[in-house]
């Protein structure tokens, strides 16, 4: 069964979203975003959710910014990519404390009309998904409006919704970051529609999302996970880093995994190389680049073999 909802119903679901105003959330915008930019419209729609949930978040005072949507606050807005996911490290360590934490941020929410239940269906809520206990990490989601139809199922009930994921590491409470700053968030979307406010929030430094990347192309331990995006926020935070904090919090990472740093970084140089050689695979995840970035996708292998030559280099130092 199909959930539909009158049209007053649609206007309370947009009411939701604080940081657009609603003429702001149509096709016809994100489509134009998708001819600048280059990114499909369903994945731009994306990004506008993920900036107003970033708002949302903001009173999470112990929780900062990181993984591959953080990168992107890094980069001048032609070589960002879309991203699926908000990931944040918590400075509360224990599961039980960050879903309290996420239940009093869901009644302020509601108060403030950034949640509500709309026609039986909870929007705007950080809903509770699941908890890996190996990873440390709790999983939560916040239903959104969908402006192409998407549908999702609630209870057995197909509804037209989108649902942002929100992942909140505990795990790694004893090293949040070994840099963070407050930053006004911007995407590449913001260069096309102006947000009614700023959207502020505690991030990693480039340092620290570097750092992270490597462990993810690493294959020793529990980092292994060869993926396109990692090796992709790895070329375009490259050139701006200061290997001496990249290696200092591999340092700190390693002693507490009972690791080797420069084994750490060997190891994401052998999975970089093998994925310098499949250059029409990355040209597939280029669709949710930038221009720019589909401009460097382009030159993959090369790019590749430059990035391992500042592994080899950070290793050296």
């Amino acid at each position: 069964m199909k959930k539909v909802f009158t049209d007053e119903e649609k206007g309370d679901i947009l009411k939701i979203v604080k940081v657009w105003k609603r003429d702001q959330l149509n096709q016809d915008v994100f489509r134009s975003i998708q001819i600048s930019s280059g990114v499909p419209a369903r994945l731009v729609e994306l990004m506008f959710w993920h900036m107003d949930t970033l708002d949302a978040l903001r009173p999470m005072d112990h929780l900062v910014f990181k993984g591959g949507t953080c990168v992107q606050v890094h980069l001048a807005p032609d070589l960002q990519r879309a991203s699926v996911d908000l990931d944040f490290n918590s400075a509360v360590g224990h599961p039980d404390a960050v879903e309290r934490k996420f239940g009093e941020l869901n009644s302020v929410l509601e108060k403030k009309g950034r949640a509500a239940v709309v026609g039986g269906i909870r929007f705007g809520f950080l809903e509770k998904g699941w908890v890996d206990r190996h990873t440390g990490t709790i999983t939560f989601h916040r239903r959104m409006p969908s402006r192409f139809g998407e549908v999702e199922a609630v209870d057995g009930i197909r509804v037209q919704a989108k649902s942002i994921r929100v992942q909140i590491n505990y795990k790694n409470s004893w090293l949040p970051a070994i840099k963070s700053e407050k930053k006004d968030i911007r995407f590449f979307i913001t260069e096309h529609q102006k947000p009614c406010s700023e959207v502020e929030f505690l991030i990693s430094s480039a340092e620290d999302l570097f750092a992270d990347k490597i462990l993810a192309t690493c294959s020793s331990g529990h980092f292994g996970r060869e993926r396109f995006k990692d090796v992709y926020d790895m070329l375009v935070l490259s050139s701006g880093v200061d290997g001496t904090d990249v290696v200092r919090k591999l340092d700190m990472v390693a002693e507490k995994s009972r690791l080797n740093t420069r084994s750490i970084i060997e190891t994401s140089i052998e999975t970089i190389s093998n994925l310098s050689e499949r250059s029409q695979e990355a040209k597939g995840f280029a669709s949710m680049a930038c221009r720019g970035g589909k401009a460097l996708v382009a030159d993959w292998e090369s790019r590749c073999i430059s990035l391992i030559g500042v592994l080899k280099q950070i290793k050296l130092d």
